[in-house]
């Protein structure tokens, strides 16, 4: 008989202390999330979150240090947090009351704020956002998904999202969206994004010389907003640093784009294969795939599969493939 599946629990938490430096009583959870960069962001089946790694914009709302590894800490939020991103030195959060939180780096207004260049290791709302569902942050640019499937954009966003608006230090407060509804997921945002929509379709927008959106041509012009005709059922899509990475209700796995960091899975080294592949192409070999995560920088593809295991290609330059190579 196989052994039953446990939830991922945190083990060791003997004595966390919060941000303020008050004591927090040892206790074991289930740990529901983890969000990487060169911090960690762990959020817990209470709702809370604890923070641990490097500090020097103050990601882990704690004041900035350098060049330390700071232990586990939880972080002081008002309410319950549904979801955390670790991105670059920034974090997020999003609260079970539909606002999102933001502290540490600010340099592109991705923490929401009118004033750029501006850290802050206190968490604070990101303003102008209510009933957010998710959010997805990709280098400098964030993106909301709202409950009533519209989409809120800020920070660093591509022209054919942003408009007239200036394109450095970045957009604030958050912006609308127009032409992205019915979304349940993003990924990416710039130069080149995609929206999920919930009934399987994919959108895209953005740079394109390297055949990125998958629209099967490559051109030198950014695109606007536009449907993805050859990818259908999609249920799982991912922006790796060079390609990106769908799966389809019938548990294939689609790349497209540039094989910079061997993100298409097609069996060609990233050193020999400069070629650009505009047009999604199945990866052989896996037919019972659910979802797919790609790592820290987008540099390597983890694909879960039906069983419960986990297939991955791209850089395993730290062995972040987990398959003994490095």
């Amino acid at each position: 008989m196989p052994r039953p599946r446990r939830p991922l629990a945190l083990i060791l938490i003997l004595a966390l202390t919060t941000a303020s430096g008050s004591r927090v009583a040892a206790q074991s959870l289930t740990v529901t999330q983890v969000a990487a960069s060169g911090h960690i962001l762990v959020l817990l089946s209470d709702g809370s979150v604890v923070g641990l790694g490097e500090n020097r914009a103050g990601q882990l709302a704690r004041p900035p240090v350098i060049r330390r590894f700071l232990p586990a800490a939880r972080i002081d939020l008002p309410t319950k947090a549904s979801q955390v991103v670790a991105e670059g030195d920034t974090s997020f959060a999003v609260l079970d009351d539909g606002t999102v939180w933001a502290w540490g780096r600010g340099n592109e207004r991705q923490l929401g704020m009118a004033v750029a260049g501006t850290d802050r290791f206190t968490p604070a709302p990101v303003p102008g956002l209510r009933d957010v569902k998710e959010i997805s942050v990709r280098g400098n640019t964030a993106l909301a998904v709202l409950n009533d499937g519209t989409v809120r954009a800020w920070g660093e966003l591509p022209e054919v999202i942003r408009g007239a608006r200036a394109a450095v230090p970045g957009v604030s407060p958050p912006m609308p969206v127009a032409g992205l509804e019915h979304v349940v997921h993003v990924t990416g945002g710039n130069p080149y994004g995609f929206a999920l929509t919930d009934d399987g379709r994919v959108l895209a927008w953005g740079a394109n010389r390297r055949g990125a959106l998958g629209l099967g041509r490559i051109t030198e012009q950014a695109q606007a907003i536009t449907e993805l005709s050859t990818l259908k059922d999609v249920v799982s899509i991912q922006v790796g640093a060079s390609a990106t990475i769908a799966v389809t209700h019938d548990g294939r796995v689609w790349t497209w784009g540039h094989n910079e960091q061997a993100n298409l899975g097609n069996g060609a080294h990233a050193d020999v294969s400069d070629a650009a592949e505009p047009t999604p192409q199945p990866v052989k070999g896996i037919t019972d795939a659910v979802e797919v995560k790609t790592g820290s920088y987008g540099r390597h593809v983890i694909v879960r599969r039906r069983n419960g295991t986990l297939i991955g290609w791209g850089n395993s330059d730290w062995g972040q493939l987990g398959a003994g190579v490095s």
